[in-house]
């Protein structure tokens, strides 16, 4: 009996795998072959350098605002920074400056509340965790007035004007500023890793308490507190 020759089977790609020997192209075809891989190869190489050669496209904010700005070279000209100054968003560190779209069609920019303390809440429409302290800060809204600034930062990229104003009606419709970081800028700047992250910066901008979790309506007061004239 004749010992059958063992054959490697092709693999799933449609081309002969190592110990596996398909049929010869003719000369013809294989001229063919080869100038359409030239032409592939090309088309190839001239895509890639178009997509290195075209600036990124900018996030895009929501319906009706312009994305999130965080200034470049934080500290280097930016009002009430004082040469010397360490731009961060840890605590002893004068928070970077930035700009963003609003729930209510207007930008935040966190330059223009120098002079008062300034709460910056990171949240998202869905977390249902962040509903108790976004009711705290609705009620130190409205004790502290105009003497506070505090803005809820929407980080979620599908987050619409429709799902950010569910989200404040739930949580008592604070009568504070209500804004998105589609593009997470914002997030990446102030090295936010979780939700409900909340910064406390005091009148010239200083970071002077930051946390990742839920902060209460208790703890929240006792920092305000030392901030008043």
């Amino acid at each position: 009996m004749n010992k059958t020759e063992e054959v490697q089977p092709p693999s799933k790609t449609g081309l002969a795998t190592a110990g596996h020997v398909g049929p010869r192209l003719p000369k013809k075809a294989l001229a063919v072959t080869v100038v359409l891989a030239l032409v592939v190869a090309a088309w190839i190489a001239w895509n890639a350098w178009g997509k290195a050669s075209t600036p990124d496209a900018r996030p895009v904010g929501p319906p009706g605002g312009p994305p999130a700005e965080v200034a470049a070279n934080a500290g280097s000209g930016e009002p009430g920074v004082q040469p010397g100054e360490v731009i961060g968003a840890q605590p002893g560190e004068t928070a970077p400056d930035f700009t963003v779209p609003t729930l209510d069609g207007g930008t935040f920019s966190l330059a223009a509340q120098r002079g008062k303390p300034a709460v910056l809440f990171f949240m998202a429409y869905w977390c249902g965790s962040c509903l108790p302290e976004a009711q705290a800060l609705a009620q130190l809204q409205e004790e502290y007035g105009e003497g506070i600034s505090i803005v809820a930062i929407d980080l979620d990229p599908s987050s619409t004007p429709e799902t950010l104003g569910q989200f404040k009606q739930a949580a008592g419709s604070g009568a504070y500023t209500w804004a998105f970081d589609i593009g997470q800028q914002v997030a990446v700047a102030y090295e936010v890793q979780t939700l409900d992250t909340t910064l406390v910066l005091d009148a010239s901008g200083r970071v002077v308490y930051r946390d990742a979790f839920v902060t209460s309506y208790e703890t929240l007061k006792e920092v305000l507190a030392k901030l008043q004239p």
